[in-house]
């Protein structure tokens, strides 16, 4: 004890921060592969043989040892500077990143390579530092020096620079840095790979760039997993992109995946990633096929796969087999019994089996399913025809936090809303929205129900105060705009809201509708007809259609009208609103 104390009088000229306790610390991530530092418990040896060395080492780590990061982090960045040993600066590196000290950690950085000019990891750093800071010369050069680094270790850093680029939130500052690989080292298939997730980055951008890079780098090694993989994902990027438009992305992404699987069996990570995409794609059959065989392996994952597998079957609504595996895997504690629990309750509720899903749902741990689970007690009570008991349970729940005290009030509304109680499914939001006034969602479903209950100037001013809270929210414009219009007042504001609308979703089928109407409200009507059909194409559906056939009426298309007006009633022979609008016009 007396040492250490020694060694704290002797370190205190090189320490900054007062020595404090703390009891907790943010850490400090960047976009960098996982590594793992040393044990905090570690003291890494002083190459120099300078007292004052050691003892600032032991002095830290006793800090350490305290739960004082500060002090300890201070007096390593004072001893790394003065040391300049690879093991101390390394570690100075460490705490100071751990409590973003993000200037302190980059100078250090520079020591450590001083020290170790092929060591990977400060590079990692440096560049990661860089990118942070949006420093593009450090940037620049941090690239530099992965490209130069010896054979062995160039690769496996150069991978972790395109996840790093990936990250990165300037795509053209991304390719540039990823250009240096491919300007440097023109044969080596990493620096395409690395521009190739450059290009696309995190938010998909730029997937044609992307494909060509990615392209590049399988020619220079056919087959290579990692490629083959982000490639797959590519096409999938594209076909999202598409919005299913383009079905070959998306056979191709599969098709990928499974030629490279052909030519190498044992590359399990595509074999896994080839389930998951199938998953993805809704394509349960095929998907829980390959995970059995996953789980069959013995692998670490074998439990993750076999899950999975069972998962697949749930989807896929093979029910029996899922169930079963699912009650297999509680007597056997295998998995999460929160999802295993919730996914039982699941399957009772699809079967339509009220009593039993309440009973499976109730046995849910407290955790990420728990809120979820209770709220579906309460829906199962209802379906049940126990509508008093599924309020009382609801009123009993304690939300700990404004989600739950919301989805708590959307669900009683919810059920008062099926139970055709809409006053009561109002009123339920509206004691909500005494305590989280400033709640949008509270706020646009209770105007929806205002609107429905004719409390017109409530539903008007909560849509209003919705726009003021989220000004892109598409649907609360539309919805204020169709109201106004529907009732046929301030018309040329209708016009406004809903094009605002239409601006931030262009594409969505009941704006269009609303985009339509508002055109006919006005008398312009082939405005009108133009909405309404790509709206009637979007989404075929008995509000479109009564509006539709309403324009083509006041057009004189008579026959037209009726045409697409017993076409749908065909498909939603119950649509009230196209009911009324034959009713008024063809007499």
């Amino acid at each position: 004890m007396r040492c250490m104390l020694m060694a704290m009088k002797l370190v205190l000229p090189f320490i900054r921060t007062p020595l404090t306790a703390v009891a907790a610390v943010a850490t400090f991530t960047l976009a960098l592969s996982p590594a793992s530092y040393a044990q905090m418990s570690a003291v890494p040896p002083a190459a120099p043989n300078d007292r004052v060395i050691v003892l600032g080492i032991l002095a830290a780590e006793f800090s350490l040892q305290n739960g004082d990061l500060p002090t300890a982090a201070s007096t390593y960045y004072e001893v790394a500077k003065r040391s300049k040993d690879a093991k101390v600066t390394e570690r100075a590196v460490e705490l100071l990143l751990r409590l973003r000290r993000l200037d302190d950690a980059r100078e250090i950085t520079g020591l450590w390579l001083e020290a170790d000019s092929t060591a990977v990891r400060p590079l990692q750093i440096m560049l990661a530092l860089a990118i942070s800071a949006q420093d593009e010369p450090r940037a620049v050069d941090a690239a530099r020096r992965i490209a130069a680094l010896p054979d062995a270790t160039r690769a496996t850093a150069m991978m972790d620079a395109a996840r790093q680029l990936a990250q990165h939130r300037d795509r053209d500052a991304a390719v540039k840095l990823a250009t240096v690989f491919t300007e440097q080292l023109p044969t080596a298939p990493e620096s395409f790979y690395a521009l190739a997730a450059a290009s696309t980055g995190t938010t998909n951008a730029r997937i044609n760039e992307a494909m060509l890079a990615i392209d590049r780098a399988l020619a220079l090694r056919p087959n290579w997993p990692q490629a083959i993989a982000l490639k797959s994902r590519l096409f999938l990027a594209r076909f999202a992109a598409s919005k299913g438009a383009v079905a070959a992305d998306r056979d191709a992404a599969i098709s990928t995946l499974t030629a490279a699987i052909a030519v190498n069996p044992e590359a399990r990570e595509l074999r896994v990633l080839l389930a998951r995409t199938q998953f993805d794609l809704e394509q349960f059959a095929p998907a829980r096929t390959l995970f059995s065989a996953l789980a069959e392996e013995g692998k670490d994952d074998a439990e993750e796969m076999s899950l999975a597998a069972t998962l697949s079957a749930y989807q896929g609504k093979d029910f029996d087999t899922a169930e079963r595996e699912f009650l297999d895997a509680i007597a056997a504690e295998r998995g999460d019994p929160g999802a295993v629990r919730y996914y039982l309750g699941r399957i009772s509720e699809n079967r339509k089996r009220w009593v039993e899903a309440a009973e499976r749902f109730a046995r849910v741990p407290r955790g990420e399913r728990y809120w979820e689970s209770q709220l579906r007690i309460a829906n199962a009570f209802a379906q049940d025809k126990r509508m008093l008991q599924a309020v009382s349970f609801l009123r009993a729940l304690q939300p700990s936090n404004a989600m739950e005290r919301s989805t708590r009030a959307q669900a009683e509304s919810s059920l008062w809303r099926e139970a055709g109680e809409h006053v009561k499914a109002f009123e339920a939001l509206d004691a909500a929205i005494t305590v989280d006034a400033e709640d949008p969602d509270l706020l646009y479903e209770s105007a929806m129900l205002a609107e429905r209950i004719e409390r017109m100037d409530e539903a008007e001013k909560r849509l209003r105060r919705v726009i003021a809270l989220q000004p892109e929210r598409a649907h609360a414009y539309n919805a204020l705009g169709y109201s106004l219009a529907d009732r046929n007042i301030q018309l040329d504001e209708a016009r406004t809201l809903i094009e605002k609308a239409h601006q931030l979703a262009p594409d969505d089928a009941a704006i269009l509708d609303s985009m339509g109407w508002i055109a006919y409200r006005q008398h312009r009507l082939s405005d009108a007809e133009k909405f309404l059909r790509q709206a009637f194409e979007k989404f075929a559906d008995g509000e479109i259609a009564a509006h539709l056939g309403e324009v083509l009426w006041a057009q004189g298309r008579h026959d037209d009208a009726r045409t697409i007006w017993q076409t749908q009633l065909k498909t939603q022979p119950d649509s009230d609103i196209l009911k009324k609008t034959i009713a008024k016009f063809d007499k």
